[in-house]
């Protein structure tokens, strides 16, 4: 769950760091269209600037940007998005907020910050006039491994394999910057490989909210998650006592292969998709660790991330802290 958000003065200088290829394209439409939009809500062409994300760069680009901007607002998939926020928390710049524009698969983060729905049902002018109105809200940073940064979620098992699939699919495919072709091909890669199960020797330390030590062997289980806002899987999974400012991450367990079916089935029937969530086994964590032997796969906020397993053991802790941009709460 993000928190309220807290409305704050005008008057910001504004950069636009946009991914040309996400939303089947769009991305390039959103860039050709921001001078202007940005004239029609009264944003002064020396108060704004702009580029496209160059692969591999996008948190350096990040960073030079909030040298000069104090409001970054990224047009993309969850992957640019937590890209940009590793920027943003380099940038050592206490003022900066981050935006987001979604254009790619899940759009988990922009589902949470209300910022999905108008984009979606009114398009890109109303979102950057939401985004202008500078509703700040926390965001908690966790640090994976000794290199990587999550802002969402991450999982270890069958999701971080069809994560991984999907991505190889989609690096193959003409349509890759499709949608809808993403969408497709997500649901193929999840049907080849939700069968997956964590290593046998799968083992989690947890340190729980009150300081307890909880260890767990999940041999047998499909997954393990760790999320750091409230929606997960593109809302598939909808955890209402997680909170993005608190220090803490949700660990849940998907033991069994029906209940992926069962909670992406059960998404508009709040009390029965409420009961199933309730049955997964899930822990309010500071930090854990895991440890394996064997192959396995994890993703980071949508991202193929199985390079940062070699070692067979992972540790996660709390990273800091970045400003985001909300929108207006849904009535």
């Amino acid at each position: 769950m993000i928190p309220t958000s807290t409305q704050t003065p005008l008057g910001h200088r504004y950069a636009f760091l946009v991914n040309p290829v996400s939303g089947s394209g769009k991305g390039r439409s959103v860039f050709d269209s921001l001078p202007k939009i940005l004239e029609e809500l009264g944003v002064e062409t020396p108060n704004w600037s702009r580029d496209v994300t160059c692969r591999g760069d996008v948190v350096e680009q990040a960073r030079q940007f909030l040298n000069t901007s104090d409001r970054l607002i990224v047009a993309g998939g969850d992957g640019t998005v937590g890209q940009a926020m590793e920027g943003l928390r380099r940038s050592d710049n206490p003022h900066a907020a981050l935006g987001v524009i979604p254009l790619g698969t899940g759009n988990d983060l922009a589902r949470e910050l209300n910022l999905l729905k108008l984009y979606e049902e009114k398009g890109l002018k109303p979102l950057l006039e939401s985004l202008l109105q500078d509703r700040v809200v926390p965001l908690d940073l966790w640090r994976v491994g000794e290199s990587a940064v999550m802002a969402n979620y991450l999982s270890i098992g069958a999701d971080g394999w069809v994560t991984e699939t999907f991505a190889n699919r989609r690096d193959l495919s003409e349509s890759r910057h499709s949608v809808m072709a993403n969408k497709i091909q997500f649901a193929r890669a999840g049907m080849r490989c939700l069968s997956r199960r964590l290593p046998p020797d799968f083992k989690v330390r947890m340190t729980l909210a009150d300081g307890t030590i909880v260890e767990r062997s999940l041999s047998g289980c499909r997954s393990f998650l760790a999320l750091n806002i409230g929606t997960y899987a593109g809302g598939m999974l909808r955890s209402h006592r997680t909170r993005s400012d608190d220090g803490l991450l949700t660990a849940m367990v998907v033991p069994r292969l029906w209940h992926y079916g069962a909670l992406a089935s059960s998404g508009s029937l709040r009390f029965v998709h409420h009961l199933i969530q309730r049955s997964l086994p899930r822990w309010q964590v500071r930090s854990f660790e895991a440890t394996w032997t064997g192959a396995t796969a994890m993703q980071i906020d949508g991202e193929a991330r199985s390079d940062l397993l070699v070692a067979g053991r992972l540790s996660v802790n709390h990273s800091g802290r970045v400003r985001l941009l909300s929108g207006a709460m849904q009535p």
